[in-house]
C-alpha cells in the first residue's frame, strides 16, 4: 500500500481500530491504535496496546507503520507548524468513527490560531491583571487531545492548568501528551466543581461546531439569560454547542470574580438578531469584548473583492473573541476587527499579528440588536426612524410548515389526494403507510381519525405558493401539517394579496438583500432559500367580511412598499440593517413620488402573481440573472424538476417566468430612477 498522506494512513489505521473495538470496546481501540502510532513517531509512549485481546491486530498496525514513511506522510503538518502527535488525531477520528466526529463538530485549531489566542491571553493577563496574573488558573473545557494545552508557553502566568474532555479515549491521550496539566474526563457543560478558588480564571479553547446540540448538558437555567426578551418562536441557534460553551465559561468566570474567555467559534453570535440577549448578557458580565471576525461563511455573501474562506473545512464563518472581566471593573467596551480573504491569507496574518497589532476599533452596540460590529449611527437612526412593517400592518404571520413536504405537497393534485386517501383508509396499516409514504413522525392514527371525520376532505387540497413563481398543491389541514398557521391563512384563501418578506437577508447568499416577493394564496415558510417568509396581507377577513389590514387604509401605500423594497438604492444604502432586521419604510410627504412608485409596485405585483396575459416564449435576450430570496430565477423552477421531463404546460410556465424576471429587472431600474440618490 502506497501511503503518502495523513488521510491514507488514517484509513487503514481506523479500520483496524474498528476491528479492535468489536472485541475490546471503543476506549481500548482508540487508545491502543493511536498509542502505537505515537510510539512509532516519537519513540517514547506508553504501550496502551497491551490491553488488546487479538494480538494479530496489534501486529497488523505494527506492520502498517513499519512500512510507512511517517516523515513523508507528516511533512505537510510539519510545514504548517503542526505537531503530528496532536493534529493527526482529527484525521484518525474521522476515519475511525466519522459519525461521532461529525456529530461532535470536531475541528482542530491551526497553530496560527492557537499561538495568536495564547499570545492574546498572555498580553491581557500581564498588562491588565497585575499581581493577580500569577494566581490565574487556565481551563480548556473541550481540550481534545491537547491542541491548546500542548502549546502553552512557559511565559504564560498560571497557577494551575485543567483540561476537560468528554471523550474518554481523547482524555487518556491528552493526559500523556500535555505535561503538567490536569486532564479530567468530564462533560464541561455540567456545572462541576473545578476546585479553583482565589484567582482569575482563563477559559480558552475551540468549542465544538455541531448545531442542534448533541451535548445537551445541564445548563438549561443558565441559557435562559440568553432568551430574555427575545419573543421568538424558535430560537434554535441558541442550541448550538458553542453557545452553551460560552454560557458555561461566562458562568465560571463570573463565579471566579475575574478572568478571560478566549474562544474561537462560529461568528453568528456577533450580529445575528437571535443572539441579542446573549450579547447584552456578555456586555453585562465583561469589561471588554474583543471580537476578531475571520468571516468565511459560505452561506452568506460577504462584501469582498476576493474569495472569502473559512479557516476550517466547514461552511460557517468563525471569530476569535477575548472577553475580559477585570479584578477592578472599568469602562465596558466592545472592540471589533476583521480579516477577510483566502484561508492561507488569514492564517498568515494571525501568524504575524499580535494582540496589540490587531486593528481593533471600538464599536457602539446599538439597541435593539446590540451587534458586536461597527455601524453608522447616523444611518442607523435614519433607518430606524422609518415606519416598521409591523406598525403598518395589523395582522401578519410566517408561512406554513408541513415538516413533510414530500407527503403533503405535490405538483399534481390527484397524486396528492391519492396519498391522503391511503392515509385515510383504515384497511392500510400505519406500518404500511410508513413504509410506502414519507410521513416522517406524523401521528398516523390521530391524522386518520381527523380525516375520516371530514366528509369534505378532498376540498383541503388547495394551491399554495411554494417557491417564487412556483405554485403547488398542498393538503391544507392540521391533520398532516405541522403548522398550518390557521386561522390567519384563511384570509389568504380569499381574494387577497400579501407581501412576503424575510429577515436577516444576508443568509440567502445573494449579493444584496432580496427576501421579498408577494402571494395571493397561503405561502410556505421556506419561500426563500433562508430567512423565512413573513406575510403581510392587504386584507384580513372576519366572518367572511373583508377588512383593511393596513393601519392606513390605502392600497397606494401597499404597492409603494413593494416598489421601495425592490429598489437597489434602498437595498445598498441600508444593507447593514437589512442584514439583521426586517426592512423599514420611508414614508415621505411627497405624495407625487409615492404615487409614481406605487404604480410601479402594482405592476411588479401583477407580474409576480402572473395575473397579466404573458407570452408563451422566453425573451430572446433575458438579460442579467434575477435573484429572489437567494434563488436564481427561473433556474430554481427548473432545478426542482430536474429528475423528470417537463410537461408542456411547465415549459410554457418556465418561459413566462423568464419574461417576468426580465420585466422585474427593467421595473427596478425605473424605481431607482425615481428614488435617485436616497429614498
Amino acid at each position: 500500500m502506497d501511503i503518502t498522506s495523513p488521510r491514507k494512513l488514517a484509513a487503514p489505521l481506523g479500520e483496524t481500530a474498528r476491528a479492535i473495538a468489536e472485541t475490546d470496546g471503543d476506549f481500548i481501540a482508540q487508545t491502543a491504535a493511536y498509542a502505537l502510532l505515537l510510539r512509532a513517531w516519537t519513540g517514547a509512549f506508553d504501550d496502551l496496546a497491551r490491553a488488546v485481546t487479538d494480538r494479530s491486530l496489534v501486529d497488523r498496525i505494527g506492520s502498517l507503520l513499519a512500512a510507512t514513511d511517517l516523515c513523508a506522510v507528516f511533512s505537510g503538518y510539519i510545514a504548517e507548524g503542526k505537531d503530528p502527535s496532536i493534529y493527526f488525531y482529527e484525521d484518525f477520528l474521522r476515519a475511525y468513527d466519522s459519525k461521532t466526529s461529525r456529530s461532535r463538530g470536531v475541528h482542530y485549531s491551526p497553530p496560527a490560531v492557537v499561538s495568536y489566542m495564547l499570545g492574546g491571553v498572555e498580553t491581557i493577563l500581564l498588562e491588565q491583571f497585575g499581581e493577580a496574573a500569577s494566581r490565574a488558573a487556565i481551563l480548556d473545557p473541550c481540550c481534545g487531545i491537547g491542541t491548546f494545552l500542548h502549546q502553552l508557553p512557559e511565559s504564560l502566568p498560571r497557577r494551575r492548568v485543567i483540561g476537560l474532555e468528554i471523550s474518554a479515549p481523547a482524555c487518556a491521550l491528552a493526559s500523556r501528551l500535555t505535561n503538567g496539566c490536569e486532564i479530567r474526563h468530564a462533560d464541561s457543560l455540567q456545572d462541576i466543581d473545578l476546585g479553583i478558588d482565589g484567582g482569575p480564571l482563563v477559559v480558552i479553547g475551540n468549542p465544538p461546531y455541531s448545531g442542534h446540540s448533541a451535548n445537551a448538558g445541564a445548563i438549561a437555567d443558565l441559557m435562559e439569560d440568553y432568551r430574555i426578551g427575545l419573543n421568538e418562536r424558535n430560537p434554535k441557534w441558541l442550541q448550538d454547542d458553542y453557545v452553551k460553551f460560552i454560557r458555561m465559561a461566562q458562568h465560571r468566570v463570573d463565579r471566579a470574580g475575574s478572568g478571560i474567555i478566549a474562544f474561537i467559534t462560529n461568528h453568528n453570535y456577533l450580529v445575528n438578531p437571535t443572539f441579542r440577549a446573549m450579547r447584552l448578557s456578555l456586555m453585562d458580565s465583561f469589561d471588554q469584548v474583543h471580537a476578531l471576525n475571520l468571516y468565511g461563511n459560505a452561506l452568506t455573501h460577504e462584501q469582498s473583492d476576493e474569495p472569502d474562506e473559512s479557516i476550517f473545512a466547514i461552511r460557517m464563518g468563525v471569530a476569535i473573541t477575548f472577553m475580559v472581566k477585570l479584578p477592578n471593573p472599568g469602562r465596558h467596551v466592545v472592540l471589533h476587527a476583521g480579516i477577510r480573504g483566502a484561508r492561507q491569507h488569514k492564517l498568515s496574518r494571525l501568524s504575524s499579528m499580535t494582540f496589540h497589532d490587531t486593528p481593533w476599533r471600538e464599536v457602539d452596540p446599538i439597541k435593539p440588536f446590540s451587534a458586536f460590529v461597527q455601524t453608522d449611527r447616523a444611518l442607523r437612526d435614519e433607518f430606524y426612524g422609518f415606519a416598521s412593517l409591523f406598525d403598518l400592518f395589523r395582522e401578519h404571520s410566517v408561512g406554513f410548515v408541513t415538516s413533510r413536504d414530500a407527503f403533503a405537497i405535490d405538483t399534481d393534485r390527484d397524486a396528492l389526494l391519492a396519498r391522503i386517501a391511503d392515509l385515510r383508509d383504515p384497511k392500510i396499516s400505519p406500518r404500511a403507510i410508513r413504509e410506502t409514504h414519507p410521513v416522517t413522525d406524523l401521528d398516523i392514527e390521530e391524522a386518520r381519525r381527523e380525516l375520516l371525520a371530514d366528509l369534505y376532505w378532498e376540498d383541503k387540497a388547495i394551491e399554495v405558493l411554494y417557491r417564487p413563481f412556483d405554485k403547488r398543491w398542498a393538503y391544507y389541514s392540521r391533520a398532516v401539517m405541522e403548522r398550518a398557521r390557521l386561522p390567519f391563512m384563511e384570509s389568504m384563501m380569499q381574494d387577497n394579496v400579501a407581501l412576503a418578506i424575510g429577515r436577516a437577508g444576508q443568509v440567502t447568499g445573494s449579493s444584496e438583500w432580496d427576501v421579498v416577493f408577494c402571494s395571493d394564496r397561503p405561502a410556505d415558510l421556506n419561500l426563500f432559500r433562508r430567512g423565512g417568509a413573513m406575510l403581510f396581507p392587504l386584507y384580513h377577513y372576519e366572518h367572511g367580511r373583508r377588512m383593511p389590514n393596513m393601519v392606513q387604509d390605502n392600497d397606494l401605500i401597499f404597492y409603494y412598499v413593494y416598489a421601495m423594497l425592490h429598489s437597489g438604492i434602498y437595498r445598498k444604502r441600508y444593507s447593514d440593517f437589512l442584514a439583521i432586521d426586517y426592512p423599514r419604510i420611508p414614508l415621505s410627504a411627497d405624495m407625487s413620488r409615492i404615487s409614481r412608485l406605487a404604480d410601479l409596485g402594482e405592476k411588479l405585483v401583477e407580474i409576480h402573481l402572473m395575473r397579466r396575459e404573458l407570452p408563451h416564449d422566453a425573451p430572446a435576450d433575458p438579460g442579467p440573472a434575477l435573484r429572489i430570496g437567494g434563488w436564481d430565477i427561473p433556474g430554481k423552477y427548473l432545478a426542482d424538476r430536474k429528475r423528470r421531463e417537463l410537461t408542456g404546460s411547465e415549459h410554457i410556465h418556465l418561459a413566462r417566468i423568464a419574461w417576468c424576471a426580465a420585466r422585474t429587472i427593467a421595473i427596478r431600474e425605473e424605481i431607482d430612477s425615481i428614488i435617485e440618490c436616497t429614498p
